[in-house]
């Protein structure tokens, strides 16, 4: 190989190898600063948000730790550019006691505010939120492997929170009415911290209990606006040459509240 025939082939590795990496750098900037794509695992959120959803999630909504970047490098520390969620917003934060797993939920308590349960029903401050019955009945059906029930089907309500205007749907599963899920002591919310609930009310694992509890404003990592698409379960996120055959339409697009 010629010396003028070899430093083509070197500068043209070189100028490849730049764009790439121009390229990846600017992947990962608009990951960590504009929006990321999570896929829902679990029934918590239903009928909010179902198994496979994709939901869209805005990174500079509450600003900036170290959570926002991939695999939540510990670079600094504390929030910058912070601005607090609001009550009602769904919001994908970390998990306290391992921050590799991501979590969503709707905002119930903000720092100050007292939260209790009672009778299913939702009391902030004293006030309790407003539930109207609706007829639509929702069908779940679980993963045995992971300790759900094979299948259920709850009855579902409009909510509306106190201090909110806008409203969401919310399940219950009468034969837990009982639970202790349903009847909590009084939490009172800490400076920096946030109650939150899953709509699927009697089975989310949420701030009503020790794991993973209230949420510290550090671990949130940002709001979910829109479901993207809608996968099988079966299906993995990256495994897109099984995309087509396996989206639910009528799921894209669909605006969160």
């Amino acid at each position: 190989m010629s010396k003028s025939l070899k430093q083509h082939c070197v500068d043209w590795w070189k100028q490849e190898a730049r764009s790439f990496f121009t390229l990846l750098f600017c992947a990962l900037l608009f990951r960590t600063c504009v929006y990321e794509m999570f896929q829902i695992p679990s029934g918590s959120m239903e009928p909010s948000l179902l198994i496979g959803d994709m939901p869209l999630v805005e990174k500079w909504a509450y600003g900036y730790s170290y959570h926002s970047i991939l695999f939540s490098p510990p670079l600094f520390k504390g929030r910058f550019f912070f601005s607090s969620p609001k009550r009602g917003e769904v919001v994908v934060f970390k998990l306290p006691a391992d921050t590799s797993t991501n979590l969503i939920k709707r905002v119930i308590g903000l720092p100050g505010d007292r939260i209790q349960i009672l009778n299913g029903v939702v009391h902030v401050n004293g006030e309790k939120a407003r539930l109207t019955p609706i007829p639509e009945k929702h069908f779940h059906k679980g993963d045995l492997a992971k300790g759900d029930l094979a299948q259920y089907v709850t009855d579902c309500y409009e909510e509306v929170l106190p201090g909110c205007t806008e409203s969401h749907i919310v399940a219950y599963y009468p034969p837990h009415a009982d639970h202790p899920c349903n009847h909590t002591k009084e939490f009172v919310v800490p400076a920096d911290h946030y109650f939150m609930m899953g709509d699927n009310r009697c089975f989310s694992q949420d701030s009503r209990f020790t794991i993973p509890g209230l949420i510290h404003k550090d671990l949130l990592v940002g709001r979910a606006v829109r479901v993207v698409y809608r996968l099988d379960a079966s299906v993995r996120w990256w495994e897109f040459w099984l995309w087509f055959q396996n989206l639910y339409y009528d799921r894209t697009w669909h605006k969160i509240r």
